[in-house]
């Protein structure tokens, strides 16, 4: 059931399985259980990640489970994304945190308590969770899991009604990244300095003012955010025929900030047309459509429809 029309979604992370697969894979094997009791180096992006959620819908619950104590240096990131940390002390001479089943017990007792929830993304290769989502999809729950690549149970990837491994998402996230910039680079500066309201020049007559707070919002934040939904939208629906409405809800889900009229924008097909080199108007059709201009991110070949 969707609240709003919206999808409401939930994410679990087991994060300490996620960081000690792809620790392992940098340092070799073992070498997260031998040096676990250490502060550890940060290997993990959350963005990607974070961003795959917010595709589904508006994140609503987002917690990760953990020893914390060790995993000081992902404290702007984890703050940063707005994680629930739930702080899990190792127990037993196998120093196993119970993670896997604290944050079980969590997610259906949140699919039960929360009827509007529709997806829930639990992110580890661990094939503890195959139970999770068989209960999760029972309950009419969209679950999609996140691991990393040869370290994942075959058996919790055919649990789910969607996987992604994680570098997978990772690279995703860099070719938008890659993308905004070279779109940045490729506007002229003549346009460039048009895009930006320009300010009346200070009366020298005039009293001394307080200190102007810098911007919400940036036209380069904006163009950035709009290559990293519209990306995100056509590699999900494997088709570059993205509905306008899905991709500004994406879009404020990125940044909850974004506001067109802050741009100096009437509405949000005006603010589209800005950006003739990413997005282009289809047509008007159910509130209609636009394209990936970019073709090494997503060939149109619905968008000629």
């Amino acid at each position: 059931m969707k609240a709003n029309g919206e999808a409401k979604v939930a994410i679990y992370w087991d994060f300490e399985n996620l960081h000690a697969v792809l620790t392992d894979q940098k340092n070799g094997q073992d070498y997260y259980r031998d040096h676990r009791m250490s502060v550890q180096a940060p290997v993990v992006d959350v963005t990607p990640v974070l961003d795959y959620a917010a595709s589904f819908g508006d994140v609503i619950i987002h917690r990760a489970y953990g020893n914390w104590q060790f995993f000081a240096r992902y404290r702007d990131a984890l703050n940063g994304a707005g994680i629930d940390l739930i702080q899990m002390f190792p127990r037993g001479a196998n120093m196993k945190n119970s993670a896997d089943i604290r944050m079980a017990l969590d997610a259906l007792s949140d699919i039960h308590a929360h009827p509007h929830l529709t997806h829930v993304v639990i992110v580890s290769s661990d094939s503890d969770f195959i139970s999770l989502a068989q209960k999760a999809k029972q309950a009419g729950r969209f679950v999609a899991g996140v691991g990393v690549e040869n370290n994942s149970n075959r058996f919790w990837i055919a649990s789910c009604n969607e996987f992604k491994f994680y570098r997978a998402l990772v690279e995703l996230s860099e070719a938008s990244e890659l993308a905004a910039s070279a779109a940045a680079a490729a506007v002229p500066p003549a346009q460039a300095a048009s895009e930006v309201p320009v300010e009346p020049a200070p009366d020298a007559t005039a009293a001394p003012s307080e200190p102007e707070l810098p911007t919400l919002l940036s036209v380069d934040e904006a163009r950035e955010t709009l290559i990293k939904s519209l990306t995100q939208l056509v590699a999900r629906q494997g088709d570059n025929y993205v509905q306008r409405g899905a991709l500004k809800s994406l879009m404020k889900r990125l940044m909850p900030a974004f506001d067109e009229r802050t741009l100096g924008c009437s509405s949000f097909t005006s603010f589209l047309e800005k950006f003739p080199d990413i997005v282009r108007i289809v047509d008007a059709d159910g509130g209609g459509h636009v394209a990936l201009v970019d073709a090494a991110l997503a060939e149109p070949e619905s968008a000629t429809r």
